[in-house]
């Protein structure tokens, strides 16, 4: 049995109609938006420069810090918008790699998606189903 994923570049397969949030997005907005669109993940953008990306954990850091608090995760509970609580040093794509890219990305840091860039612009999103579609088992 073969297995491979198909050659294609993240153009083909990434959503490019995506759902952002803008940095001083607060935490009630934010809420709402993970519940009414059930993904684990918002870009966050400024203009049309991707800034961030905010994720549900993240939201929950805002309520909860765990079990072992630090003072970074003790300061999370003040936190009032999305820039306060977003990473931005984030894994991404651009529209030209090849699926495979994204794929590697995905299984090393285990991420369920991965914004597509091109010059710091957001251009779309790449999820594990859209890889998943790439897949051939022959």
């Amino acid at each position: 049995m073969e297995r491979h994923i198909a050659r294609k570049k993240v153009k083909e397969i990434m959503t490019q109609e995506v759902v952002t949030v803008a940095p001083e997005t607060d935490l009630r907005t934010l809420k709402e938006m993970f519940e009414r669109y059930d993904f684990n993940t918002f870009p966050v953008v400024d203009g049309r420069k991707m800034v961030g990306i905010v994720s549900k954990l993240d939201l929950l850091k805002a309520f909860s810090p765990g079990l072992y608090v630090s003072l970074g995760r003790a300061l999370k509970l003040y936190s009032k918008d999305a820039a306060d609580i977003m990473h931005t040093a984030t894994i991404f794509v651009s529209p030209e790699d090849d699926v495979s890219k994204a794929a590697d990305y995905m299984v090393e840091f285990k991420l369920r998606s991965v914004p597509v860039l091109e010059k710091g612009a957001l251009k779309g999103m790449v999820s594990r189903q859209d890889i998943i579609r790439c897949l051939k088992i022959e």
